[in-house]
């Protein structure tokens, strides 16, 4: 008896796209409350308010052939296109992965020398968000001798750290914190292992 186990699914994860849902959300809000205000006044005093009559007269005074109306089918059709590709367009992958060890699961056939415990086939995509790669490289800097405190920034690709000790010379410092932070990150298992790069500040 053999178990099929389904092939990794590669992790994309998209970003939250807050800033144009919340644009999109907001105009489509303010809209609907004007229809409806519009609406309200219309039966209340008989009419239509000024900001629902003055737009469709000028509607209607443009031509379809105008600049005006070339004009506005341009700028809507660029909003089109944005809001579009801001749902379609993937994101940049915003975790670093990991190297991810094989999956043991014991009590299946097939079991290896070690306990009687086989493999799995397969495989498992495991990552860490860049804001977790920051703080263990700050945190990792925290333990290094002659570090008064330390922030860090990551990146897919690069981890910058920021520095300040009370140290007048900090050439040595430097090489001591982009070494220990980049084999920090590599024991961690990150792979591959970002680029480090870090600033000294001497403190006042």
């Amino acid at each position: 008896m053999s178990a099929k186990i389904p092939p990794p699914v590669s992790m994309r994860r998209r970003p939250s796209r807050s800033v144009p849902a919340t644009i999109s959300a907001i105009v489509m809000l303010a809209l609907g409350v004007g229809l409806v205000w519009a609406a309200v006044a219309r039966l209340i005093q008989g009419s239509w308010p000024a900001f629902v009559t003055e737009p469709v007269r000028w509607l209607s005074e443009t031509g379809w052939d105008s600049t005006r109306g070339w004009t506005g089918a341009v700028v809507l059709l660029l909003i089109g296109v944005i809001l579009l590709l801001c749902g379609m367009l993937p994101g940049d992958f915003s975790a670093l992965p990991l190297r991810a060890k094989p999956v043991n699961m014991p009590g299946l056939p097939g079991a290896g020398e070690s306990g009687g415990v086989p493999s799995v086939r397969g495989g498992e995509t495991v990552v860490m968000s860049r804001r977790a790669v920051a703080r263990l490289a700050a945190s990792t800097c925290d333990h290094i001798d002659g570090v008064a405190s330390a922030s860090a920034t990551a990146s897919s690709r690069k981890v910058h750290l920021d520095v300040t000790t009370a140290l007048h010379g900090t050439t040595d410092l430097q090489h001591w914190v982009v070494d220990g932070v980049r084999s920090r990150l590599a024991a961690t298992g990150l792979d591959p292992v970002p680029e480090v790069t870090a600033t000294i500040r001497t403190r006042d």
